[in-house]
């Protein structure tokens, strides 16, 4: 190539990033992020995986051993609509419907005196 096709196709590829800068700034290219906060409510520490599923397959796992009566966030999930939300504590796998908001939010999932699981609210 000689040195002016260089110059020109310099040129077009610095026009095609300063046409792109700053559009994930704008919301374009970025997604929703939701950071999952595990609220262990029992006297006992639990060791707890949470699961997000789209039609079955797994788009996020995380685990994390909660002490009793504390709080253990989870990495964030990216991603809105509505998921298939899996929460397995000591074995025992509960399985419910939430809907992401696309809004950066954060989402309890909590676990009961009984080991019972919420997803939300």
């Amino acid at each position: 190539m000689d040195s002016r096709g260089k110059r020109v196709l310099l040129a077009a590829a610095v026009a095609a990033l300063a046409a792109t800068a700053g559009c994930s700034a704008l919301g374009f290219g970025s997604s929703a992020t939701t950071t999952l906060l595990v609220v262990n409510d029992d006297e006992t520490s639990h060791d707890v995986t949470v699961k997000v599923l789209n039609d079955g397959a797994a788009v996020y796992s995380e685990n994390a051993t909660v002490g009793a009566e504390t709080d253990a966030e989870l990495p964030a999930f990216e991603g809105s609509g509505t998921y298939t939300v899996a929460v397995t504590v000591d074995g025992e796998t509960t399985e419910q419907s939430y809907e992401f908001t696309g809004d950066d939010d954060t989402v309890s999932v909590g676990v009961g005196n009984d080991a019972t699981v919420t997803v939300g609210g």
